[in-house]
């Protein structure tokens, strides 16, 4: 298994990640494309992956996919957003297709990037 660097952030920080699944935990240097895609495709009920970053990307602490409630739903991807006063807002978006769960997995993890949120819905309240 190769070892991948992610880019640097700016001032030159190296980001690691860290995945949590239902059945095991990935530190960084284990982290690679075909995990998290093999982890995403054999997401069923009460599965889950959280990707965390050692620094926030573009603002977010995490980003996480589930099995959405019910069989053949597809699944309910999640990210926070942290504010610098800790507060934070946090946006969910249901989807059917794996592959696009997967690539806003490696796009968070390989590019340091954000899916388009624009659209998602805003779960804070069931936070607080």
């Amino acid at each position: 298994m190769s070892e991948i660097t992610n880019a640097p952030q700016e001032g030159g920080r190296t980001l690691t990640y860290r995945i949590t699944s239902q059945w095991a935990n990935f530190e960084n240097e284990a982290i690679n494309a075909s995990l998290i895609t093999d982890i995403i495709l054999a997401l069923d009920a009460d599965d889950f992956i959280v990707l965390d970053p050692s620094e926030p990307v573009e603002g977010s602490s995490y980003l996480q996919a589930a099995t959405a409630e019910g069989d053949g739903n597809g699944f309910v991807v999640e990210l926070r957003l942290v504010n610098d006063d800790g507060t934070f807002k946090h946006y969910g978006y249901s989807t059917v297709d794996s592959n696009e769960v997967i690539r806003m997995f490696l796009q968070y993890w390989g590019e340091q990037k954000l899916p388009d949120w624009s659209n998602w819905t805003d779960m804070t309240d069931q936070f607080e």
